[in-house]
Order: structure tokens, then C-alpha cells, then sequence
């Protein structure tokens, strides 16, 4: 027989040095493509606030939309920090206007949109008002505040309120508020101080009654005043007996005049210690009627005299009267003195 031969071939297996370059070699492809695939863009859509900056101290800015939707495009691995948006106010004049948005991009990244582009800014002068404080049955320390604000929303602020007292107490301090003709709360507005030193006071220690209005004009010396009015003639206040017993009358704010016939809204000056009651608005309608005073001279007994009349007064030398002890005439006009002799 013969010698049987073994074909059964050998298994084959990689050496230990060469299964560690494969390993190194696949680890080497596993970070590779780990780079290579955070190196690809990734967009990214966000709201961002828009930052209002180069604006001037006494100006107020109001900037619409607030918040606006920005999109990028940033790499996958590493931070993700979204564009600056922002509006240059000092390119903003007084009204309503336009402004594009101007943004500084992502350092890693690139910006995309934004969305609006342009934003709607709203420019006022910032301005301030002496108020005065009255409360019913309350006594108000300081009895003045400061209003500052927009110039539109400081024209509203009509009368200055607290906030609800504390039941049971007598002498707290309160936050104030500022609100309209209507009560209504106005917004954007600082007082100062913004707290209130308020004594409630005992019904019994307060009176009540009605009191006229004394309108207060400033008068040109070219202009006279032929008649005026005022509504309400009559106003309720309150206050303790003591501070309503020289109170005579209410004096409104100074209207200015002019010749003509016109009107104006004033505010009732309250002296300290009085209070309108909270039916009563804080300002009345002063009305009146006015022309211009033109200048006359005549020649009386040798000398010059000169006087101001209103247009409608038709000054003649017989309207005139020289005396011993000085000159009658109209009451309605001013005498300016006397001239030369001729």
C-alpha cells in the first residue's frame, strides 16, 4: 500500500505586528472622518434680541421688532454662537423712521438672513413736569413729584395716584402712579421720589365745600382782556377746617393771551392741605376774548398826552379831561404820560 497524503491546507492568521497596523490604520480613518464630518456647515435659525447702541441720553428709543429671527450656518462640532444684531440710533431722527439692522457674524460661521432686515424706530425728546399729589382723606408727604419721560406719554399723565393702602394702618409709604384723564395707568414714565409718605386721616376731621374758580392770565402790554370765563365756575374740595379756612377761591394755572377770542385748558392750583374730591377733574376751560391796543396823542392845553386803547374804542380830545390833580379819561385804556409843551 501506498503512503496516503495530507491535502488539508493550513489556516492562515494574520501576525500580531500586522492586526496592530490595521487596528491603528482603522482608528487613523475613524478620526478622519470624525474631522471631515464636523467640518461640514450646519445652519442653524434662532430669534435673536436686536441691541440698540450710539444712543443719546436724552432721547427715547422705541424699536419695533424687539426680537428678530436670524439664520447661520456654523460647523457641526465647536461652538455655536449666533450672529450680533444690533441698530445704529444715531442714525435716528426725531418721528418715525426706518433703520436696517447691522450685525457682526459668527466667528467660526457665516451669517444667512435675517428676518425683517429693517426694523421701525420711534424717536422723542425725554422731558420732565412738576405734579402736584392729592389724595381723598389722605395726607401726602412730599405733596409734589417729578414726571419724566417720553415727551407723548408725560402730556398724558393728568393726576397722580397710589397704590391700594394697607387696611388698618395709618401712616405707610406708597408706590405712585401716574394716570391719565380717564384713570387709566400711563406706562413709560419715572416719578420721583416713587414712594409716598401717606397719613390717613379721620373722616371726621374733614370738610367739604364748594369753592369758585379764579382764572390767572398773563396779559401783553399791547393786548386787553375784554371778558372771560370759565368752566366750571364752581369746584368741590376737601381738607381739614384749619386749611379751608382762608380759601376764598382756586386759582387755575396762568393762560396766556392773545388778541381774538380763543380758549385753553388750565389746571386748578390747590393750595396746601386742600383736595378736589375725586369726582372733580383737575382742569377747567378758561375762555376769553381779547384785541390789540394801538397808541393815541392829543394836544390839550398846550401839551402832548398819549394813551393806549383798545382797537374798538374810538378816543376822541372829548373823552379826555384835564384837571388840577391829574387827567380822566376811558377806563378801558392806559395812559402813558405827558409830553412836550407846543
Amino acid at each position: 500500500m501506498g503512503t496516503m497524503k495530507n491535502n488539508s491546507k493550513k489556516k492562515f492568521e494574520f501576525s500580531d505586528k500586522t492586526k496592530l497596523l490595521l487596528l491603528s490604520f482603522l482608528i487613523a480613518l475613524g478620526l478622519w472622518s470624525s474631522v471631515a464630518a464636523g467640518s461640514l456647515p450646519v445652519r442653524v435659525s434662532e430669534q435673536v434680541e436686536v441691541l440698540q447702541v450710539n444712543g443719546q441720553a436724552n432721547w427715547y428709543y422705541e424699536v419695533t421688532p424687539a426680537v428678530v429671527e436670524v439664520t447661520y450656518e456654523v460647523p457641526l462640532i465647536g461652538d455655536k454662537e449666533p450672529p450680533v444684531v444690533f441698530v445704529r440710533l444715531d442714525q435716528a431722527k426725531w418721528g418715525d423712521q426706518e433703520l436696517t439692522l447691522q450685525t457682526f457674524a459668527p466667528t467660526s460661521g457665516r451669517l444667512i438672513s435675517i428676518n425683517p432686515s429693517k426694523v421701525k424706530v420711534h424717536v422723542e425728546p425725554i422731558v420732565s413736569k412738576l405734579m402736584p399729589v392729592n389724595l381723598l382723606n389722605m395726607k401726602v408727604e412730599p405733596g409734589q413729584v417729578i414726571v419724566t419721560g417720553p415727551e407723548t406719554a408725560v402730556a398724558k399723565v393728568a393726576d397722580i395716584k397710589t397704590e391700594s393702602p394697607v387696611s388698618g394702618a395709618e401712616v405707610m409709604q406708597l408706590k405712585a402712579i401716574a394716570v391719565d384723564k380717564s384713570g387709566n395707568l400711563v406706562e413709560n414714565v419715572k416719578i420721583s421720589p416713587d414712594l409716598l409718605t401717606v397719613t390717613i386721616q379721620q373722616a371726621k376731621d374733614i370738610v367739604t365745600m364748594q369753592v369758585a374758580v379764579l382764572p390767572q392770565f398773563d396779559v401783553p402790554p399791547n393786548v386787553f382782556l375784554k371778558s372771560y370765563s370759565v368752566r366750571p365756575r364752581v369746584v368741590t374740595v376737601q381738607g381739614t377746617a384749619s386749611a379751608l379756612e382762608s380759601v376764598a377761591f382756586i386759582k387755575t394755572s396762568r393762560v396766556t393771551v392773545g388778541a381774538g377770542s380763543s380758549s385753553a385748558k388750565a389746571s386748578l392750583q390747590l393750595p396746601e392741605g386742600v383736595e378736589l374730591l375725586e369726582t372733580e377733574d383737575q382742569w377747567v376751560t378758561v375762555s376769553y376774548s381779547a384785541e390789540r391796543m394801538v397808541a393815541s396823542e392829543f394836544i390839550l392845553e398846550g401839551s402832548v398826552y398819549r394813551f393806549l386803547c383798545p382797537e374798538s374804542v374810538q378816543l376822541t380830545a372829548s373823552d379826555i379831561v384835564v384837571t388840577a390833580t391829574g387827567v380822566d379819561y376811558p377806563s378801558t385804556c392806559v395812559f402813558l404820560g405827558k409830553g412836550g409843551n407846543y
